[in-house]
This record gives C-alpha cells, sequence and structure tokens, in this order.
C-alpha cells in the first residue's frame, strides 16, 4: 500500500495502534479498523511490548516495527519473527547496536532526536557504530530549521551512508503535517504518522492529512496509479485494499475504539468540515464547489450538507427544498416567511434547524 511519489515508492510507519493502547480502549472495533489503516495506505505499525500483546492476534508479524526499551524484547522479536526494531539513541550502549543486528539479524532503525544534537552529532554517532549496517536512521522531534534542517540531515545521510531516512515530526508548533508532505514529496523514504496526528504530547503528521493532500496537490500527473498505489497485504489471512473514501467510516470507528470525540471541524474528517449555512456561501456551493471547498467530499467518503440557521439566506431555502425532495410551490413571500420563522426558531433553540423542523414550518406555511 506504499505511495509513489513522482516514481519512488515512499513507506508509511504508522503509530495509530500504540497511541490506542497506551490508554483504555474498545477491543472489539480494533481489527476492522487495523484492516482499514492497512487499506488506506500504512504499510508498518510501529508497535510496544504492551501494542505487541494486544494486536498479536490481528495482524501479521511482518507488519510490525517494535520499539526496543528492554534486553529481554529482543527475543519477544525473535520469537515472532518480527523483523524490524526501532532503537533510541541513548539506548545505543545499553542494547550493543551493532551485536544486535549482527547476532539477531534484525533490520535495526536508530531513532535520533534532531533537538538534542549538536552539528557534528552524526560524525560522533557514527565513531560508536557502523551507519551502514544501520536499515534507516529516523529524525524525530521538531528541527530548529524545520524541514531545510531534516533535508540538510537527510542529504548528508544518504551522500555519506548507505541507510534509508524516516522522518517522525513534531507538531509542536503545527507543522508536522506539512513536513511530512514535503518528505514525502522529497528524498525521504519513510514517513511516520498516526490518525488524526494523535501521538505522544504535541503530536505529529497526521495520516489521514498528509494522505489527502498529495491527492489533492500534486494530483496525477506527479503521483502515478491515482496518486496511491495499493498492494494487496494479508491481515488475519485475508486480503485487503482500498482507498481514503475510507476515512468518513474510521473516523467513527476512532471515536468507539477510543472513547474519544474528533473535533466537527478537524481537517479533512471532522463531520462539519462540508456543512455549509450562510447564503453567499450557499450560492457559492451551488454555482461551483470548489469556491469553498479544496477537495470533493466524496473523496473522504463524506458529503457536504446544507444547515439552516440564524445565517441562512433566500437560497438556503430553495436549497433545501430541493435537496429534501420537496416541491417548490412556494410564492417569494412565502419563502422570506419560512426563512425568518428559521432564523427564529434557530435563535430561540441557540443550534442549527433540523429537516423534521424545516418540514414543519414548511407545512406551517401553507396551513
Amino acid at each position: 500500500m506504499s505511495i509513489v511519489v513522482n516514481g519512488k515508492e515512499k513507506i508509511i510507519i504508522d503509530r495509530t495502534l500504540i497511541n490506542i493502547t497506551q490508554k483504555s480502549f474498545d477491543e472489539d472495533g480494533l481489527l476492522k479498523f487495523t484492516m482499514n489503516l492497512k487499506r488506506i495506505g500504512v504499510d508498518f505499525f510501529e508497535i510496544d511490548e504492551r501494542t505487541f500483546n494486544s494486536v498479536r492476534p490481528l495482524i501479521s508479524s511482518e507488519a510490525f516495527i517494535f520499539r526496543i526499551d528492554k534486553m529481554y524484547q529482543l527475543e519477544i522479536c525473535r520469537e515472532n519473527d518480527i523483523e524490524y526494531i526501532i532503537i533510541r539513541e541513548e539506548d545505543l550502549d545499553l542494547i550493543k547496536i551493532c551485536g544486535v543486528e549482527k547476532d539477531y539479524n534484525f533490520k535495526v532503525i536508530l531513532e535520533i532526536d534532531v533537538n538534542t544534537n549538536k552539528n557534528d552529532f552524526m560524525q560522533k554517532i557514527s565513531e560508536d557504530i557502523d551507519l551502514n549496517r544501520l536499515f534507516s536512521i529516523r529524525f524525530s522531534g521538531v528541527s530548529n530549521c524545520f524541514f531545510n534542517n531534516y533535508i540538510f540531515l537527510s542529504d548528508y545521510i544518504n551522500g555519506k551512508y548507505n541507510v534509508k531516512t524516516n522522518i517522525y515530526a513534531s507538531d509542536e508548533f503545527y507543522m508536522a503535517t506539512a513536513v511530512g508532505f514535503q518528505a514525502a514529496i522529497q528524498g525521504i523514504d519513510y514517513i511516520t504518522t498516526a490518525f488524526c496526528g494523535r501521538d505522544g504530547v504535541f503530536g505529529t503528521t497526521a495520516l489521514e492529512e498528509l494522505l489527502v493532500s498529495l491527492k489533492v496537490i500534486m494530483g496525477e500527473k506527479n503521483i502515478s496509479k491515482e496518486e496511491v498505489i495499493y498492494k494487496e497485504k494479508v491481515i488475519s489471512g485475508e486480503k485487503v485494499g482500498g482507498g481514503i473514501s475510507l476515512l468518513s467510516e474510521m473516523r467513527k470507528q476512532y471515536e468507539k475504539i477510543t472513547y474519544t470525540k474528533v473535533a466537527i471541524n478537524k481537517p479533512i474528517i471532522g463531520k462539519d468540515i462540508f456543512k455549509y449555512e450562510s447564503g453567499v456561501h450557499v450560492a457559492g456551493i451551488e454555482k461551483n464547489p470548489i469556491t469553498y471547498e479544496p477537495f470533493m467530499p466524496e473523496i473522504v467518503g463524506m458529503k457536504r450538507k446544507l444547515a439552516l440557521g440564524k445565517h441562512s439566506g433566500k437560497n438556503s431555502i430553495t436549497s433545501k427544498l430541493k435537496e429534501l425532495s420537496i416541491d417548490n410551490k412556494f410564492s417569494a413571500f412565502e419563502i422570506l416567511n419560512i426563512l425568518g420563522r428559521v432564523k427564529n426558531k434557530s435563535i430561540t433553540n441557540k443550534a442549527e434547524v433540523t429537516d423534521k423542523d424545516f418540514i414543519d414550518i414548511c407545512r406551517g406555511i401553507k396551513e
């Protein structure tokens, strides 16, 4: 399910499961949600020991990247045929990374915090270990120079060592998705994400924002086969394949599993992002949706919804009549009368007017 941008494959490492299992969660819906994560484009799931114990029956071990913080976890990985592991830079002395790679035959990802190192930190690390024996180097945190510094580090690594690079951006300054997007269209091999961007204290690149931004901004010209190539993967013996039209359904699944609510105005998947009310807005949508919408709601499995309230205008009334398949036999005066009642009800109830209330108002006009 890798993303192919400008002919180069980009791999998604997702931290959604590791974050879900840190707190109380609904286990019943986790399997289907995990399968949908694979369907929309996740290649690997980053896990720790807690997550592994929770999701081991759900997904094949080849899709795991195990986050190591104790020596005995290496045996867990070996016994369960887990090939990829992540080791933090500060744990190098504890785990003896060179021996790990040689004796266990793991593919090792070394995680380096870009905030805690000086300009010569890569040189110092290379004095302790053979970077060419690593599978990948992950840059985590927030760079002082934001993406330019990530690119500098990636170019430095790619130019000097035979190792892949991965960006795990912090959203401390609300730029993690932008960093992930830039990484995808430039030389970075792996991008780390999480559904809704929920990860740790500040968050990280939002999976759904990354996928949709690539589709909408890059377009078919630069991203092959409808921007995202979906390769068949096996989860619990089932072949899967799909697309980002699952995102609306996945928001509901995520809310149920985590016992939380996604903000109604959350980019890409917020349930109200395609809701429109004001008269001018309605007129614009009716004439050309791209006047207000950066992408069609159907891309993410949603539909636009006309809301009626205190900001509505005459266009809103006629559009709602059409939406509800109500014959518009009202005069211009009656339309204004309906509009007035809609506004009054919205102001009184401090909420939008429901379709049922609107129908009752229309019936009242003709009585």
